[in-house]
């Protein structure tokens, strides 16, 4: 009771701190570390990080594949946690097909998201990166033309 007494009084000023003391007993009897603990007020300044400055823009890659090689280059891309456009109009039906099956295979490993945004091309991400809605054209799955491009992939 006295030591809650003793309390009161230290803090409004009046009373000693007899804890000091009671510590300093204890810290001879024990064998186990002691922590120190830091007051609230130190003379230590705090670090501020401005989190605008740490942070990397993400950037988004544009690919126009010619062959079969340049998947590679958009799985590497995809690999680096970079979103890649990639645009297969140029490219053979058959061969898009294939290249879209590597990608897809590759978006599949890593958690990631393909998304038609029109005939011939798509939107990678990786799972870093969330696609947000759909794009809805004016066009129904009757204007698709069976041998189109995309026809394969809804």
């Amino acid at each position: 009771m006295s030591n809650i007494l003793n309390k009161v009084l230290y803090f409004m000023g009046i009373g000693d701190n007899n804890e000091d003391e009671h510590e300093d007993e204890i810290a001879a009897t024990s064998t186990k570390p002691q922590i120190e603990a830091v007051p609230i007020n130190s003379s230590k300044k705090n670090n501020v990080v401005n989190i605008h400055s740490a942070a990397q823009p993400i950037k988004v890659v544009l690919m126009e594949p010619t062959n079969y090689d340049d998947v590679q280059d958009i799985c590497n891309n995809l690999k680096s946690k970079k979103p890649i456009i990639v645009n297969f109009e140029n490219v053979d039906k058959e061969l898009a097909k294939r290249m879209v099956d590597f990608i897809s295979g590759a978006v599949y490993a890593l958690d990631g998201t393909i998304q038609k945004v029109s005939n011939g091309i798509v939107v990678v991400a990786p799972s870093n990166v969330d696609i947000l809605g759909k794009i809805k054209s004016g066009m129904t799955d009757e204007d698709f033309d069976i041998e189109g491009i995309f026809s394969w992939l809804k």
